[in-house]
């Protein structure tokens, strides 16, 4: 009887893809809470984004003061003339080079840290998936919502 499937086989394989598919679902909540760590990991080293031409466009924190990006009436601005979530600047439009909002932008906001006298890029903000820049990618989207801004 090799090769023949029996009911109990047919019904151990189901239930073998029904785990399967299960164990298959994203872990959405854990995906999350590790985002949310990682901006605070930022906040804490002092993380700040500058864009391009070195205009400092505001510190990666949840604060009140004015470079903050978290402050929505200073550099977390949307009416900021040269503000990152402005969606008429170059920084925050949507069709601009320099955009990190944009999906093809080449020269998209630097997001750097300082370690004693040396300051070192981590990343960039981008939608461009495609980007080549040193370090990583990081879509400005979510850290928007992690500021509180959306």
């Amino acid at each position: 009887m090799q090769g023949v499937k029996t009911s109990h086989s047919v019904g151990l394989s189901l239930l073998a893809g029904l785990v399967l598919a299960a164990s298959s679902v994203p872990d959405v909540e854990s995906a999350q809470r590790n985002l949310s760590q990682a901006y605070e990991a930022l906040e804490q080293q002092g993380a700040y984004v500058v864009g391009s031409g070195g205009v400092q466009l505001g510190r990666i924190k949840r604060g009140t003061e004015e470079q903050d990006l978290g402050n929505r009436f200073g550099s977390g601005s949307e009416f900021r003339p040269d503000g990152l979530f402005n969606r008429f600047s170059k920084f925050g439009d949507g069709f601009q080079d320099t955009s990190a909002f944009s999906s093809f932008a080449t020269k998209p906001p630097e997001i750097r840290i300082r370690q004693g006298r040396k300051e070192e890029v981590i990343g960039v903000l981008t939608l461009n998936v495609h980007a080549s820049v040193t370090g990583q990618k990081i879509d400005p989207r979510y850290l928007k919502i992690w500021l509180g801004l959306e």
